[in-house]
């Protein structure tokens, strides 16, 4: 920053770099023409101070700052790194082994609504507070699936991604600055539902005037009983069009697998003498790799040793031995369950959650539930906690006796 001091008649231009302040005399004593160099001043600096203009090594600063590109060397403008290259070079940077194949994919997803909306060309380096704050408000009025406006919850996830490539950046010398985000305003979040099951999300629609999206929101909170999943079990054994699905399928059902920790399953994965599988985590820790065991159900075990005869691959779940990626998985799940009784259900996840509820809702002590399911946050253990009548009961009957 520069500005203005008047040692008496004479105005001098003041620049502090660093610990030394600089000083020098504009030969006027009229506070217009000052006030006029001031501004020239100070817009060279801030090009300088974004990397859009390099002070030559041998220059003196002030002569510099007041030469508007007099000197005899000339002025390099920086390019720049733009968003795009930025984006880039930290995905080709990525270590396949640091970030499961899951995290990739919706990273990409993230950065490419950041690219669509500031652009490919925008110059990293300019990136500022009010760039960010127009992103989030322009985010928060897109429709999402439904017809739901996009969540801030996910447009925080996407800054958290874009915020992770910057401060690659940051350490590897491509951008400068720290990542602008401080102090970002977002709207407010409301409380998901609790989890329900098909029944109730039905009578929740016929008897209230819902729209689109807040059906869709309902539909999120689906989670199926018992004998619902036994009989989409039942129907994805027979209408299946691959035949990797169905398993897959009973493996999210029984023991709560996230999509991407049945996509990483091995075939050594499963013991059959001891009833166990073992499933590979990557959200639990990030500096290392880490395992939990559930035990195998009955149909799953009979379902699991069955398709697993025979194996030759690595991975339980392949083609011609490569292993399942995102995109095949959910395009099976889609085209199994689409155009039937079962197309309300929203994903893999709803397995999941499902698995999680119905554990829940017979009183298994939670602590049991995390081991089997893993990383839990708090707001989701929130979501179906109303789950544990017997537990609740005896809890309350604990404090008043009658």
């Amino acid at each position: 920053m520069a500005w203005l001091e008047q040692r008496g008649n004479n105005f001098h231009l003041v620049h502090r770099f660093g610990n030394q302040k600089l000083k020098r005399s504009l030969q006027t004593d009229q506070a217009t023409e000052a006030e006029t160099i001031l501004e020239r001043v100070e817009r060279r600096l801030q090009l300088i101070e974004h990397g859009d203009l390099s002070v030559p090594t041998d220059a003196d600063l002030m002569t510099f700052l007041l030469s508007d590109g007099k000197l005899a060397q000339p002025v390099v403008l920086s390019a720049g790194i733009t968003l795009a290259d930025l984006c880039q070079r930290y995905l080709d940077g990525l270590l396949k082994s640091s970030l499961e194949s899951n995290t990739v994919y919706t990273l990409k997803i993230h950065l490419k609504h950041i690219r669509g909306f500031l652009g490919d060309n925008f110059r990293a380096d300019r990136l500022a507070f009010a760039d960010l704050q127009k992103y989030v408000d322009a985010r928060s009025r897109v429709s999402g699936r439904g017809g739901k406006t996009i969540s801030t919850v996910t447009i925080k996830k996407e800054l958290t991604s874009f915020s992770g490539v910057w401060t690659w950046g940051l350490r590897m010398g491509l951008v400068k600055n720290a990542f602008p985000n401080h102090g970002l305003r977002f709207p407010k979040i409301s409380d998901k539902t609790a989890f329900q099951t098909w029944n109730e999300i039905e009578s929740q629609i016929e008897k209230t005037k819902l729209s689109e999206a807040e059906q869709s929101e309902l539909w999120q909170g689906l989670y199926l009983t018992g004998p619902e999943i036994e009989e989409v079990l039942d129907f994805a054994e027979t209408n299946a069009r691959h035949p990797s699905f169905y398993p897959m399928l009973i493996l999210a059902a029984h023991t709560g697998a996230r999509r991407s920790e049945i996509l990483r399953a091995e075939v050594s994965d499963f013991d059959f003498k001891g009833n166990t599988v073992r499933l590979r985590e990557l959200k639990r820790s990030r500096s290392k790799r880490t395992m939990r065991t559930v035990p195998l159900s009955g149909r799953l075990q009979r379902v699991m040793s069955d398709y697993l005869k025979g194996a030759t691959g690595r991975f339980a779940f392949s083609v011609d031995e490569r292993q399942l990626t995102v995109d095949e998985a959910s395009h099976q799940f889609n085209h199994t369950l689409s155009n039937s009784k079962w197309d309300k259900i929203r994903g893999w996840h709803v397995f999941r959650h499902s698995f999680i509820s119905n554990c829940a809702s017979q009183g298994i002590d939670q602590r049991m539930i995390d081991a089997w399911t893993g990383h839990q946050t708090d707001e989701m253990r929130k979501r179906y906690r109303h789950l544990f009548p017997t537990v609740q009961r005896a809890a309350l009957l604990s404090v008043f006796s009658s």
